[in-house]
């Protein structure tokens, strides 16, 4: 009777321990390595807080169903136990990969020994897939100090127990990022389309004549843009021939004067022809805002004649230049009547 006592029990104990390893060969028969993983620390600085992206493939021949993905992290690093999310667009869409699927929830613990981050409510996931999910709290972790670290990435099922599992480094560095600097050079260019003009017509008692127009290109970068300013050799169109001076009409006072045929005058015109696109607001000075027939007074030393509020990119702006002039019946002929304008210009930085 003892000898079969004791051969039942054995046989019993026997019947125990195949059911356990049956058990556990059952429980890691899926087990395997994920592949193609990484983990990408959005900031790898030091100390630093961070975002997190996370990729891994499935292994083939997986046929377990998934549950949660977690990452787990050293010591080193702190874990957002609050407030963690996520979101697989962004991810999906610049890697590739398939957006981790489910109704994610993200979890994190920062108890030393212990510390990971959990994504939950993952739906099953398929063999040889490759998937991605972003870790998107801009503290989801910070970094420890600067070295190496290994994380490891597991897929689990609701038990929890590991489905399938890999190990990947990661670096921390001193300081991830790289400060650029750049000068953009301060730019004034200023052009007359030429240096010599003439009035279109002989003078004459009848009527007010006008020079051709001389144009002044401007483009600059000045962010308060620019000014320009016209002074005058002689105020006056002179001649030495019959010695005499066509003196430049009224005085520089902030407004135009009008001349008119058969009395003696000359004043200056200044016409915007074109302001650039973008750039500053053009403005003609109040002196030289001549109409018809009208212009300001010229003078030996520079009046401001043009401005502009800002800069001055593209074709430029362009400021025309008109001489007028009028005579009376008695003015003295002469061929030799003439003048100098000088005009200048600066960009405001």
């Amino acid at each position: 009777m003892r000898i079969r006592s004791k051969l039942r029990y054995i046989l019993v104990s026997a019947g125990l321990l195949t059911t356990s390893i049956l058990g556990i060969w059952a429980a890691s028969a899926n087990a395997a390595s994920l592949s193609n993983t990484y983990v990408r620390l959005n900031r790898m600085k030091a100390t630093t807080a961070s975002s997190v992206r996370v990729v891994f493939r499935v292994p083939a021949g997986n046929s377990a169903t998934e549950d949660s993905l977690r990452i787990a992290f050293p010591d080193n690093f702190t874990i957002a136990t609050s407030g963690q999310t996520s979101a697989t667009a962004a991810c999906a869409t610049e890697t590739g990969a398939t957006a981790l699927p489910g109704t994610l929830s993200v979890t994190g613990s920062n108890t030393n020994g212990s510390k990971n981050i959990t994504v939950g409510g993952v739906t099953n996931l398929s063999a040889s897939t490759t998937y991605c999910v972003d870790l998107t709290k801009t503290d989801a972790v910070t970094n420890g100090a600067a070295g190496q670290y290994t994380l490891t990435v597991t897929t689990r099922d609701t038990g929890p127990t590991t489905i399938d599992s890999t190990s990947v480094a990661v670096r921390v560095i001193t300081d991830d990022q790289v400060v650029v600097s750049a000068v953009v050079p301060s730019s004034f260019n200023f052009v007359l389309d030429a240096n010599t003009t003439s009035f279109t017509t002989d003078l004459s008692s009848g009527s007010v004549v006008s020079t051709t127009g001389r144009t002044v290109t401007i483009t600059t970068n000045a962010a308060s843009g620019w000014i320009t300013w016209v002074s005058d050799s002689n105020q006056g169109l002179t001649s030495a021939a019959a010695s005499k001076t066509i003196a430049t009409t009224g005085t520089v006072n902030a407004a135009p004067s009008t001349l008119s045929a058969g009395t003696e005058g000359y004043v200056l015109d200044v016409d915007l022809t074109s302001d650039a696109a973008g750039g500053g607001t053009v403005s003609i000075d109040a002196e030289y805002n001549g109409g018809a027939n009208a212009g300001g007074t010229l003078s030996a030393t520079a009046q401001p004649a043009a401005s502009s509020t800002g800069t001055a990119g593209g074709a430029g702006d362009v400021i025309t230049f008109v001489g007028k002039a009028a005579i009376a019946g008695d003015t003295p002929a002469a061929s030799d009547y003439t003048d100098t304008w000088t005009i200048i210009g600066a960009g405001s930085y």
